[in-house]
């Protein structure tokens, strides 16, 4: 666990664990920067640093919950995805998460399954830690077994985990490992990459703890006949982005509501999407959002009278 200047001193690491194919969990419990920034205070700053955080092209899962029941279960789930594909998985939370004190059902541990996925109990004959399969995934070998010696280095490598700089291998094994961002949206169930509220002729979309004052603002609207849509996105990195086309097909006004000044995940919706954000719901000053100041501006937009960027205050 950690938040964003020390997620910034892992990066190194992060490149490393993905060129070895190393599942590791990393959660960032995001706060207002940059460098010192405001270090008790809350934001949601390094979305587009996780999805990108690593030099060279390695394929990572970035994944977003929304509120702390969910981050309970999530974790489980972004534990298994890391064992399961083999990656280097950033599970996105924020100041808002961790300072909370909340009532809520009982969490229940049964819920949560264990996959290690390709874990071998035994090794015979020569072991190829970095095999090609017919699914990019090479069986991995538990410590200490018989015959499950192999070699990580940071560099480019042969099945074996042997230095190389053969092109034609390169070319294979930069194939094999960027192949499972397609298995990543295969395999991980839709449900578990956004989530639909409901899609209205103006929709929010949004992530992590903006959830509870967007849902608190659509029921406050609805008491007064007004119907607001929300999507809420969990995974960022391989983005879904066929899926949430889908969800969004008959949106007409696309509401983009999160807490920084730049707008991260409208600039990951358009890029991916390529589709416009109509108007920007932002926060930035180090205190969470208020279901109170998402109303107002959610509706100065369908009154006609917002700017495509609105700012939030409250707090200040």
């Amino acid at each position: 666990c950690t938040s964003g200047p020390g997620f910034a001193l892992m990066t190194e690491m992060l490149g490393w664990a993905g060129m070895n194919e190393v599942p590791i969990v990393i959660t960032n419990y995001q706060r207002s920067g940059p460098s010192t920034g405001l270090p008790t205070r809350h934001g949601q700053d390094d979305l587009l640093f996780a999805v990108y955080a690593g030099h060279g092209d390695f394929p990572k899962i970035v994944y977003a919950s929304g509120d702390i029941e969910e981050s309970f279960y999530d974790t489980g789930n972004v534990f298994n995805y890391a064992d399961i594909f083999q990656v280097p998985v950033i599970h996105m939370m924020d100041k808002f998460h961790a300072s909370s004190v909340i009532t809520c059902k009982r969490f229940d541990p049964q819920k949560i399954t264990v996959n290690r996925g390709k874990l071998l109990e035994k090794v015979e004959g020569e072991y190829r830690r970095f095999a090609f399969t017919d699914d990019g995934i090479s069986p991995r070998s538990r410590l200490g077994l018989d015959n499950g010696v192999f070699w990580n280095t940071g560099d480019e490598s042969d099945e074996l985990g042997h230095i190389t700089e053969d092109p034609i291998l390169r070319v294979k094994m930069m194939d094999k490992r960027m192949s499972r961002l397609d298995l990543i949206l295969k395999e991980i169930p839709e449900s578990q990459q956004a989530l639909s509220f409901g899609v209205e002729e103006n929709t929010i979309i949004s992530w992590g703890s903006a959830k509870g004052p967007i849902l608190d603002a659509i029921d406050m609207l609805k008491k007064e006949g007004i119907s607001i849509g929300y999507v809420q996105i969990k995974l960022m990195n391989p983005f879904p982005a066929d899926y949430v086309t889908a969800l969004l097909k008959d949106a007409k006004t696309i509401i983009d509501i999160e807490a920084n000044h730049s707008g991260q995940l409208g600039k990951l919706f358009k890029q991916n999407v390529g589709r416009d954000i109509d108007h920007f719901i932002l926060k930035y000053s180090g205190r969470a959002m208020t279901s109170t100041e998402v109303y107002d501006s959610l509706k100065k937009i369908i009154d006609g009278k917002a700017e495509k960027r609105e700012v939030l205050m409250h707090g200040a």
